[in-house]
């Protein structure tokens, strides 16, 4: 489910830049604002992490965004949970094919996760992981349609990568794809 939408979301990407025959509108000068529940399906592992996941998002230009993301680990919806925390704070350009009120976007994203594995089985305090800041990558894809002045929906997708070293099972993949989307808000300042 989640490689259709990814694949959807690209294949649109590139499809558009040969529809569009017309500069797009000016986003120059655009902020939107927006927070979902984002769900992350892990690669490695059996597991779907739930996110709060909170967006900044600026233009400079026309085609050109940076976007700011927090993502605040709220839990895991299997019983036996890889890791007790995994809170994101990413940052990125995005390039973007605006076609009137639709905008679809490209990027990558680099930031920080503060990481710890759920408890092992050894009694702490040996079977306590540290709190750890590790480095994390990501490239993201995003669908964007303006229904108002001020409002949008959004849809995007990213793939993530990072990884937590040393912990007592060895080293814990935390790649995953994190999926998201609802209602935005955006002005000019």
């Amino acid at each position: 489910m989640v490689a259709r939408w990814i694949t959807v979301i690209l294949v649109s990407s590139a499809l558009s830049v040969r529809a569009q025959e017309s500069d797009p509108s000016n986003t120059a000068g655009l902020v939107r604002i927006s927070a979902a529940v984002s769900p992350g399906f892990q690669l490695n592992a059996p597991s779907t992490n739930i996110y709060l996941n909170g967006r900044l998002e600026y233009f400079p230009e026309s085609r050109i965004s940076f976007l700011g993301e927090v993502y605040w680990y709220r839990g895991n919806q299997q019983r036996t949970a890889l890791m007790a925390r995994n809170d994101q704070v990413v940052v990125g350009p995005f390039y973007h094919w605006v076609h009137g009120r639709l905008d679809l976007s490209l990027g990558m994203e680099a930031g920080i996760s503060f990481a710890r594995p759920e408890r092992s089985e050894i009694p702490p305090p040996a079977g306590i992981d540290p709190l750890r800041v590790i480095p994390n990558v990501a490239l993201c894809s995003g669908l964007t349609y303006t229904i108002w002045d001020h409002f949008h929906f959004f849809l995007d997708a990213r793939l993530a990568h990072a990884e937590y070293t040393g912990a007592e099972n060895g080293t814990i993949p935390l790649d995953e794809v994190t999926v998201g989307g609802g209602l935005g808000w955006h002005f000019r300042p």
